[in-house]
């Protein structure tokens, strides 16, 4: 089987979409040899060890400076390079939309959540239009959607009019960098780690993209409380950049709710550094309002991080009984209530703990790559 597929999402600092991608095509090209890989980049190809696979193949498809737009990548000149591959069997892109015109061969998409339906506040006008204009056609034309949860699935349904038999559920894992970091693992790396951010006292950490649905905001309310209450050194750590829409500045935030010393905002970090922050946290805030599948409380559990998360969309199907859970992450005296317990009860972080590390076994890469080639297999 040959089959095409958008690196778009392998290109630049990754977030969890290009995690996804990356973590499958690893596991494709190591377990499926018989099948032909031909990735195809915007701006530079990635670095990762299976480009160099015989049966992976890469080519870069640089547009004009002056057209070197996503969109217009995706809908012009990607197009243009996929129809030149005479004997491909299937499209396949992570990145939830399709060319605007039909390829001649079968196309397979992922689509994480549709939080541009469900919240359109949450997106600039023009962004708004774009999704809505792309992802409506390729909902319908995709001879196969892939989604991380059966909330998500359940959206897709609600919001299209689609076959729900087309739609399948493959849920994500663990990133492997961690599997191998944690035979090596021990104290002396993070107190390193909070020597080099100045860090005294308990760690409360969040890790992602910080958008609006995140619920940043409230949990900076919350715990600039429970300091005030307290008077502990609770430190903030927040890694990941400022995508919000409508914009709210995080420092600005932090400093109006009193909190600005014991905020420590890293924009971008590697995978051995938040691996450490994940140890080194007394408290893991997922306390989001939407999320069509988060890694961040997996990788959390795993690393033995207790974890404080919402009861909202996909996140009961991410973290099961393993984590404490919040009805209202609105309501920061409820989200204050969960943190001042489980900082204040060793008994009760050590039991999130214990289940967290059992929860996370259940997700893995191997696994997701697996169900997914499978699924694919049916086309051909």
């Amino acid at each position: 089987m040959e089959i095409l597929i958008n690196g778009r999402n392998l290109e630049g600092k990754r977030t969890g979409v290009g995690r996804y991608l990356a973590n499958i095509i690893r596991i494709w090209s190591e377990k499926y040899q018989e099948n032909n890989y031909k990735i195809f980049f915007k701006d530079e190809i990635s670095s990762d060890q299976f480009i160099n696979a015989s049966n992976v193949e890469s080519t870069l498809v640089t547009p004009p400076k002056s057209m070197n737009i996503g969109p217009i990548w995706e809908n012009v000149f990607l197009p243009n390079a996929l129809r030149k591959n005479k004997t491909a069997d299937l499209y396949f892109t992570s990145n939830y939309t399709l060319p605007v015109f039909p390829q001649r061969i079968k196309e397979i998409v992922t689509i994480f959540d549709i939080s541009y339906i469900a919240h359109p506040e949450w997106f600039p006008k023009r962004n708004l239009a774009a999704l809505k204009m792309l992802t409506g056609p390729t909902v319908h034309r995709a001879e196969i959607i892939l989604t991380g949860s059966e909330a998500t699935k359940k959206e897709i349904l609600k919001y299209y009019d689609v076959d729900d038999n087309k739609i399948f559920v493959t849920n994500l894992g663990v990133e492997d960098e961690f599997l191998k970091l944690d035979l090596k693992s021990d104290d002396e790396a993070v107190n390193k780690l909070k020597l080099k951010h100045n860090i005294r006292g308990k760690i409360v950490l969040f890790v992602g993209l910080i958008m609006n649905r995140r619920n940043v905001p409230v949990l900076m309310e919350s715990l600039s409380k429970i300091i005030k209450k307290t008077g502990e050194e609770i430190n903030l750590v927040i890694i990941g950049k400022n995508h919000s829409y409508p914009y709210f500045d995080i420092d600005e935030m932090a400093e109006k709710h009193g909190i600005k010393n014991y905020l420590r905002w890293i924009k971008y970090t590697d995978d051995e550094e938040i691996f450490n922050f994940y140890k080194a946290a007394d408290v893991f805030m997922c306390s989001s309002l939407y999320e069509g599948f988060n890694i961040t409380p997996l990788e959390a559990m795993f690393c033995g991080a207790p974890v404080i998360c919402s009861n909202m969309s996909s996140l009961p199907e991410v973290v099961g009984d393993a984590a404490y859970m919040i009805d209202d992450p609105r309501d920061p005296i409820e989200m204050e209530k969960a943190i001042t317990e489980v900082l204040s009860d060793k008994d009760l972080q050590s039991k999130l703990s214990e289940r967290g590390k059992e929860r996370a076994k259940i997700f893995s890469w191997d696994r997701c790559a697996e169900e997914t080639m499978d699924i694919f297999k049916t086309l051909t």
